[in-house]
């Protein structure tokens, strides 16, 4: 049976093609928009999960990373005198403004690391993390070089009025506000933001002592620091998520168009599959009439669904990674694992399969006395 529907669907290469290039596109949109998500999610949460720190500690009611609080500095020492915590060092976090040579202004995000650097960026292209500690001196993603206005290490810029210096340039430290990361010093950041005083950080980032639950010594910091709140580094990425995917409705809209995808494709299919179904029915007469069961018939019809499906797939896929590969150095890029893109493929041939019921009940209603008629 399923030579006889391969040779069915040939008979028509013409149309097949052009059904193959449209399932194609539609595989390629629906992975295209789950790519999206998932380079949306690991763009918002990258430093947080880069950060080799197993909890975060955060001003109540903080919505995500970007838009983070102050809080008092002697909240640090408080965190390390809490059982199970092995260290624990401030983090600085906030929005300014970039002065370039032609008078431009961009918004960027200052984050000021301590003097492990634990948060900074974790791939350089040019300069060591370290450099963050020197006069003036900051790193900046090469993404952002032409938005910035940077075209080597040692260009000189303003934030708030203030002097900076290039001195590094890190690599995949995207944005999800489309306002770069500036890295320096903490005690740098305050003095670029000056409205933070000195006595106050962002976060505060603590690392577990071996054989320590993070759940466990996050409700130690909890119940031991007044005013703040105590987050896992999984949980606080994974709130960070859902303020930008949920409360600002983007991930809502990729969610929509890629559903979109997969019912477009369904009914592409399901009409490509009634058609020629429609053009073969004295064939399937003339099959019940010889004897073939109606689960063989049926087979027939998902055979050819999914030889459609597997087609479009295969050339949606090659779409994909092409994509992939050209935006993997723009601010957002197309992101997947072998799982997501697994279950994106499964969902995808199950919508296939589904489109093939309309024209199962065409074949099931034959009657093979019709073969002999003609």
């Amino acid at each position: 049976m399923t030579a006889i529907a391969v040779r069915m669907l040939l008979e028509n290469a013409s149309r097949m093609i052009i059904t193959t290039i449209g399932i194609a596109f539609l595989f390629f949109l629906t992975a295209a928009q789950v790519g999206l998500l998932v380079g949306w999610c690991n763009t918002c949460s990258a430093i947080i999960r880069n950060a080799d720190a197993d909890i975060w500690v955060i001003a109540q009611k903080t919505p995500c990373f970007d838009y983070g609080t102050p809080i008092p500095e002697h909240r640090i020492p408080q965190v390390r005198s809490v059982p199970g915590v092995v260290w624990a060092e401030g983090f600085f976090m906030a929005w300014n403004t970039w002065q370039r040579h032609d008078g431009a202004q961009v918004n960027v995000e200052v984050v000021g690391l301590d003097d492990h650097c634990v948060g900074g960026p974790w791939n350089m292209r040019d300069g060591d993390c370290d450099v963050v500690h020197y006069p003036d001196a900051v790193i900046v993603d090469e993404t952002f070089l032409r938005q910035l206005g940077v075209e080597r290490l040692g260009d000189e810029f303003e934030l708030y009025g203030t002097r900076c210096i290039v001195r590094g340039i890190c690599r995949e430290v995207r944005t999800m506000t489309a306002s770069p990361f500036i890295f320096t010093s903490i005690a740098k950041a305050r003095d670029f933001d000056k409205r933070y005083r000195n006595d106050q950080v962002t976060y505060v980032l603590a690392r577990c002592a071996a054989g320590e639950s993070p759940e466990e010594v996050r409700n130690r910091i909890a119940a031991a620091v007044p005013h703040v709140e105590a987050l896992t580094s999984r949980e606080f990425a994974i709130r960070t998520m859902k303020y930008w995917m949920l409360e600002t409705g983007l991930g809502i809209t990729v969610v929509v168009t890629a559903v979109l995808g997969f019912s477009v494709s369904t009914v592409v299919v399901s009409q490509t599959l009634y058609t020629i179904t429609q053009d073969n029915l004295p064939k399937y007469a003339m099959l019940s009439a010889l004897g073939f069961a109606h689960w063989k018939l049926a087979l027939a019809v998902l055979v050819q669904s999914v030889t459609l499906g597997m087609s479009g797939w295969a050339a949606g896929s090659a779409m994909y990674d092409q994509a992939a590969a050209a935006s993997a150095t723009t601010p957002i890029p197309l992101q997947t694992t072998p799982l997501i893109f697994a279950a994106i493929t499964a969902a995808f041939l199950a919508s296939c399969v589904i489109a093939s019921f309309l024209s199962l009940k065409a074949v099931f209603r034959l009657d093979p006395a019709e073969v002999f008629r003609a």
